[in-house]
């Protein structure tokens, strides 16, 4: 069907979606769902919402794969610009901020040291509450470079943005996050 080669195997499977193959875009969705949900989840701090319209970004990019051009970028980027519309888009409609906690993720591990989950749970908060701190686009950067690992290049097309003006707003937020974790003794 494809390739092993890794630095092919995504492209390739974007490329066989493209061209009709369900098996291939349903593996896309196996593969880039959770990075997706968990860059909507932090933009909209609710569980459902985030569910609800990281489904909407997949009909999304279904419908619109055919629209998707290589260029050297990955396809990850390309369904972050649909994912960061798609919040945009919602938040357009909705005019209201929500605060939900965090998800929650529990393992057998979770119960044989619940000490470390409580650490796991604290720290979590923590790094939540010191991104709240960000400006909006401090927060997408910050959240696409560390929680998504996305190089900055591919932020930059994704905001639309130069590379220089990336790695400004990522050193600010580094910044701001240092001073925030210090104040706070983290």
């Amino acid at each position: 069907m494809y390739d092993n080669k890794p630095e092919n195997d995504l492209k390739q499977l974007m490329q066989l979606a493209k061209n009709g193959d369900t098996e291939a875009f349903g593996r896309l969705y196996e593969l880039y769902f959770t990075p997706v949900y968990r860059y909507i989840y932090l933009r909209t701090k609710n569980k459902e919402e985030a569910e609800d319209l990281s489904q909407a970004v997949f009909v999304k990019v279904f419908k619109s794969i055919g629209a998707f051009r290589e260029q050297n970028k990955q396809p990850l980027a390309f369904f972050f610009t649909v994912a960061r519309n798609t919040v945009i888009d919602h938040w357009r409609k909705r005019k209201e901020i929500l605060t939900d906690k965090p998800p929650e993720t529990l393992s057998a591990e979770s119960f044989e040291n619940p000490q470390r989950l409580i650490d796991q749970k604290s720290t979590a908060q923590a790094v939540y509450q010191a991104i709240e701190n960000l400006t909006e686009e401090q927060q997408e950067v910050v959240i696409l470079k560390f929680i998504n690992d996305l190089t900055t290049a591919e932020i930059a097309k994704i905001l639309g943005k130069k590379e220089d003006a990336i790695r400004q707003t990522q050193c600010r937020a580094l910044k701001i996050l240092k001073r925030y974790f210090n104040e706070h003794e983290i």
